[in-house]
């Protein structure tokens, strides 16, 4: 089996350019990317034209395309020169190029392996296995992405080579998948094709795989979270938590029932009462955090009010992760057009469904705090601190945070934002952290 490198991540998948760029650059296209997204092309007669052009046709073939055109159009309409002459033998390249086509078209079988998850800026690896089913071999072979969406590149436009294989023969091709966007990618599958005899058109086999990219929020590792908080009881915390640093409290002894667990048993009580007596505990008390986002962004705010609620979902992607390497019981609040509400226990590794909801939240044209409130009210009893992350410090936001402080939480707010706020948050009483773009570019360690 012949394997293939993995490739280097360029450098410009550590940038995160506007997703409509690609589009304006049909020079680079490689035709792994899914016309549907394209500025200019809306209807399906243009569609598949471009994909015919792109796709189809090699950068040879496009390149001799626009001679051919050229001699046709020149040769019905002037009889001076015998135009036609060379227009008749270009024909005949181009129908010998097409029958070879059939004849060579790639009969494969291919088997791939991807990732579920990556982080924005990353490159996700992908492995196929291609296995060769033609009597006529495969010559000129190399594995594609097939219509991408917009938020995802091939790492390499050329995709990766195989080599030649005979009838039987097995090769591994790795490339990578560089994602530019956080969100839920569908990534429809993937392609082996050839340009193989004449060089001008592609065939290709599509392997159809329907999968699904989680694309995580990039973010900077904490090293300190100053953070004020208490310790609760969490009633049913052994649901919640796995038992890690903390005992449990001993209650009383009751009758065994179907369920409990005979480490548990009293076997002194069981001899003197003549039945299974068991020990009852309920479990000590927890920090539990609270993660509140503000998915606030106005319909006709600017590019770096959406800028900075992406700076916003990846500082609650690392206070999560802080959080999660503390063995806090985290709740995460998010409502954007969906109210996000998860509740994770400490030593479960519930960072990736922290950032399965921080992949997936989307901006709110609406104030979030009506539909927040309520569900965080609810649960707030069981709350030792909140860490809330605003896009603005604003009078909203600042009775929001002193509603809070009255039910008895310690609350950290954190605004990402650039330039002065609505509220001067160097005038209140309790400390505003104020994130700007520059801060987040550099890195921030310690909150």
């Amino acid at each position: 089996m012949a394997n293939v490198p993995a490739f280097d991540a360029p450098a410009a998948a550590q940038e995160s350019p506007n997703v409509r760029t690609f589009w304006l650059q049909p020079v680079q296209y490689s035709g792994a990317k899914d016309a549907s997204g394209h500025v200019f092309f809306r209807s399906v007669v243009w569609r598949w034209t471009w994909r015919f052009y792109t796709q189809r046709l090699t950068k040879a073939g496009r390149w001799f395309l626009w001679p051919c055109i050229a001699f046709g159009g020149y040769a019905i309409t002037s009889l001076e020169l015998q135009a036609y002459v060379p227009f008749a033998y270009a024909v005949g390249v181009w129908g010998a190029a097409l029958v070879a086509t059939l004849l060579f078209r790639p009969r494969v079988k291919a088997r791939v392996e991807m990732p579920e998850r990556a982080c924005v800026g990353s490159v996700a690896p992908v492995d196929v296995d291609v296995e060769q089913r033609s009597w006529l071999g495969g010559i000129d072979l190399k594995v594609l992405p097939h219509r991408l969406p917009p938020e995802v590149d091939p790492q390499a436009l050329e995709g990766a080579l195989l080599p030649p294989l005979a009838r039987g023969e097995r090769a591994r091709a790795r490339m990578g998948l560089v994602c530019r966007k956080r969100g839920i990618h569908k990534i429809p599958g993937f392609k082996v094709e050839t340009d193989f005899p004449f060089g001008i058109f592609r065939n290709y086999h599509f392997q159809k795989e329907d999968a699904t990219l989680l694309v995580y929020p990039a973010f900077t590792p904490l090293a300190r979270l100053d953070m004020p908080s208490g310790r609760r009881y969490q009633p049913g915390g052994v649901a919640l938590a796995s038992m890690l640093g903390d005992s449990t409290e001993f209650i009383g002894d009751r009758e065994f029932r179907e369920g409990d667990n005979v480490r548990d048993i009293d076997w002194r009580a069981t001899a003197r009462l003549n039945k299974l007596i068991v020990r009852e505990f309920r479990e000590e008390y927890f920090v539990r955090v609270a993660i509140v986002l503000d998915t606030h962004v106005p319909r006709k705010a600017r590019a770096s009010r959406r800028d900075n609620f992406e700076r916003g979902v990846s500082v609650c992607a690392a206070v999560g992760d802080y959080l999660a390497r503390q063995d806090y019981i985290v709740d995460i609040f998010a409502a954007g057009p969906n109210l996000y509400h998860l509740t994770a226990g400490r030593g479960l590794a519930y960072l990736d469904q922290i950032l399965d909801i921080l992949a997936c939240v989307e901006e709110n044209p609406e104030e979030p705090f009506h539909a927040i409130e309520p569900e965080l009210m609810e649960h707030l009893s069981q709350i030792s601190a909140i860490v809330a992350v605003f896009l603005d410090w604003n009078e909203t936001r600042r009775a929001f945070v002193q509603n809070l402080r009255r039910q008895g939480v310690a609350v950290k707010v954190i605004v990402v934002h650039d330039g002065p706020c609505a509220l001067d948050p160097a005038n209140e009483d309790q400390r505003v952290t104020v994130l700007s773009s520059a801060d987040l570019r550099r890195g921030v360690e310690e909150l």
